[in-house]
């Protein structure tokens, strides 16, 4: 019995990447973070947007966690339905918002200061 190596090759690879990735993703957050704190605030400035940062990626979790057996259909997992509904809304965000995004990211760094 037992998974064959190959299988545990692939996980352990796919474990990596996502690791990587991960790893990737905070440090352009903290850099980002710290291309738009004011200096005159220091680190707290960089501890609230590391916060709200935080909060904002762990409770969509939470929150799939809770209602992933309420959006079961007959013969369909619930797991699927979410992934498909989430799919939906992450598209509409992004058409609806992508402008407003490039527009925050063509912002100069003086604009993100308290005091401009």
């Amino acid at each position: 019995g037992g998974l064959p190596w190959w299988f545990r090759g692939v996980l352990l690879g796919s474990f990596a990447m996502h690791q990587a990735c991960s790893q990737t993703m905070f440090v352009s957050q903290m850099a980002f973070f710290n291309a738009v704190s004011d200096p005159r605030v220091g680190g707290t400035y960089m501890t609230l947007l590391n916060t709200v940062a935080n909060l904002a990626s762990k409770w969509p979790a939470t929150l799939a966690l809770l209602v992933v057996d309420a959006v079961a259909l007959p013969g369909v997992d619930g797991f699927f339905v979410l992934t498909a509904c989430c799919t939906v809304v992450g598209g509409l965000w992004y058409a609806a918002f992508r402008g407003r995004a490039a527009a925050l990211g063509a912002l100069p760094q003086a604009a993100w200061r308290l005091n401009p």
